[in-house]
């Protein structure tokens, strides 16, 4: 036994020895990678080279005493650029073909894979890609050989070239492809971890299986022979602990039927009476193998496709049902289904929202109209509102805001709308609190000058439209900065308050008392049976402004000086009556002062 195991030794190390000749001890070799690969190769936040082929090239590098340094790219095009312009000596994970056959020099493949036709799951079985409509889309990767033998032997099928592999299981899924065709390594990976819905594995390619192997640029033939030496090296077992560390998948191992021919062959030199028997029985073993193992791959293949179907159903279901927003299915006017969310948005619970209708039962009435377009377009597939509010009714009675968002799905076979709902009770309250703040004075409540001079300005359009008359009333607080200056401003905040109280309370519904700034008031009267009432209100304002006032305990007296203007006696225009107002408003200051 111990000489055997040297012997092995030997032959093993021969060719690794004959790369440090050649090349140097510690050899660094500049690596290309396919940066987004998964499950076989991509550079993670870090730039490290993870995957099941970075392992494989890192054990395969230390076999042959090489140190690898990773060229980092965005992109396998990129990676393939640098290869073909000498800015990296090798490309780690690929097939062979005869278009890179011209600029490339190959290894031994270091891992089988089958390519797998992934469909959308209402599709049919696909046999045999010979027997797709002429036209039928595929989407692939790129730079890819999968791409180039799709296209060489189907040309009757359009490709769709794309940027990576989740871009194709994408187009897929949004029916943008009719199908995709991936090794199955990456399908059961993709559809597990990315939680791809409706997707499903509809066929495979019996005749285009993956040999991957590592692409050599710039003729380095030490480099390639060092390489296929390590490559010798690795196991069954120590591939599949790779591959299992990344992606669990049970794929039976390919019976060595060129040992099998050899034993027969040498069987048939020493028993040549026995040769065309035992060749026959060779035959028909050959074949059942064959036909056995297809059959365990077959199971295999669908028992592991089942699993990641069910996964990537059990994921869905677990993302729906934690999520923070409201989801809902609503198909013929009832809610057939409402994650925790919604039920606890609105206070029902799921029985309860199942009994209920979708529109007339949680929608205000106001919103129904809008709701019932938008359901009835989504349903036709036509163009609607993807983002809107609503206002929906809680179990309690209240009305809350929320965001609305839907689209068309199938459920149980028929049409129905799946709808996304965010509750925006709050940010419409401060939107509100927001638009009031704007126009209106923070201390006293009263309209501000902005919304003063809005009013203002409908009230003469109006005027001049009908012919009728309006006043504008200037006040300004005789003996306030007293009391701030006796009582503070606290107690002079306060008496502002109460003056714009006994404001409102002398005056009209339809009339608009304004706080400007500081103690000044204005007063717009849009609506005047006769101009002598203009007086009159004003002689009431001023009576109410000159009745004590309590504040904080203190009994506080103050006047008001008042200027009139109206329309149109004192002009056409907003600038020239408030101007007019505000000339009288002085004159009566004066008056009074005398």
């Amino acid at each position: 036994m111990l000489r055997r195991a040297l012997a092995t030794l030997a032959l093993l190390s021969g060719p690794l020895l004959a790369l440090a000749d050649t090349v140097g001890p510690a050899a660094t070799v500049r690596l290309c990678v396919d940066p987004d690969w998964p499950p076989y190769e991509w550079l993670d936040e870090t730039g490290r080279h993870r995957g099941i082929a970075a392992d494989l090239v890192r054990l395969i590098a230390k076999r042959a005493g090489l140190n690898l340094q990773i060229v980092h790219t965005s992109t396998w095009d990129e990676s393939v650029s640098l290869a073909r312009t000498g800015q990296c000596d090798a490309l780690s994970f690929l097939n062979q073909t005869p278009e890179r056959d011209t600029w490339l020099r190959f290894t031994q493949p270091y891992f089988f894979d089958r390519n797998v036709i992934i469909t959308h799951a209402e599709h049919a079985a696909i046999p045999d890609l010979a027997a797709l409509p002429k036209g039928t889309t595929v989407a692939l990767p790129t730079a890819t050989s999968i791409m180039e033998r799709i296209g060489h032997d189907f040309p009757h099928l359009r490709i769709l070239p794309v940027g990576s592999e989740i871009e194709a299981f994408g187009m897929v899924e949004a029916r943008e492809a009719d199908l995709t065709l991936r090794a199955l390594t990456v399908a059961a990976y993709t559809i597990k971890h990315e939680g791809w819905f409706n997707l499903k594995i509809a066929g495979e390619l019996p005749d285009f299986g993956n040999r991957m192997r590592i692409g050599v640029s710039g003729g380095k033939t030490e480099l390639v022979r060092a390489l296929d030496a390590a490559i010798a090296t690795l196991t069954l077992e120590e591939v599949d602990e790779i591959v299992n560390r990344h992606v669990a998948i049970d794929m039976p191992a390919r019976t060595d039927y060129t040992l099998v021919a050899e034993v027969v062959a040498g069987f048939a030199v020493v028993l040549l009476l026995a040769y065309l028997w035992i060749r026959h029985l060779g035959r028909l073993n050959r074949r059942l193998a064959d036909l056995g193992e297809r059959l365990r791959q077959d199971i295999a293949a669908r028992e592991q496709a089942e699993r990641a179907l069910k996964d990537s159903e059990q994921h869905y279901r677990s993302v729906v049902e934690m999520a923070q927003e409201g989801i809902l299915v609503v198909q013929d006017g009832r809610v057939t289904y409402a994650n925790p969310a919604f039920s606890e948005l609105l206070g029902y619970s799921g029985e309860e929202l199942a009994q209920l209708d979708a529109f007339d039962a949680l929608i205000a009435p106001e919103d129904l109209p809008r709701a019932r377009t938008n359901h009835q377009r989504r349903l036709a597939g036509e163009e609607t509102e993807q983002r809107y509010p609503l206002r929906l009714m809680h179990k309690s009675g209240r009305m809350l805001w929320a965001e609305t968002s839907g689209v068309r799905i199938n459920w149980n076979g028929r049409p129905a709308t799946l709808n996304i709902v965010n509750d925006i009770t709050a940010r419409k309250a401060a939107e509100d609190s927001i638009r009031h703040l704007a126009h209106h004075d923070p201390l006293t409540g009263l309209p501000n000058r902005v919304l003063l001079q809005d009013r203002l300005e409908r009230a003469l359009a109006s005027a001049q439209r009908n012919g009728s008359s309006l006043a504008m009333l200037f006040i300004d607080l005789d003996g306030f900065k007293p009391v701030n200056d006796r009582y503070g401003h606290d107690a002079g905040d306060a008496l502002l308050q109460a003056v714009a109280k006994r404001l409102r309370g002398t005056l009209r519904h339809s009339d608009t008392a304004a706080r400007i700034g500081g103690d000044e008031f204005v007063v717009l009267l849009p609506v005047l049976a006769e101009t002598q009432d203009a007086g009159l209100i004003a002689a009431k304002l001023r009576t109410a402004i000159a009745s004590p006032f309590e504040i904080d305990g203190h009994r506080i007296t103050i006047s008001a000086s008042i200027g009139l203007a109206l329309y149109p006696r004192d002009g056409d225009t907003a600038s020239e009556l408030m101007r007019t107002a505000d000339g009288a408003m002085y004159a009566d200051k004066r008056q009074h002062a005398v």
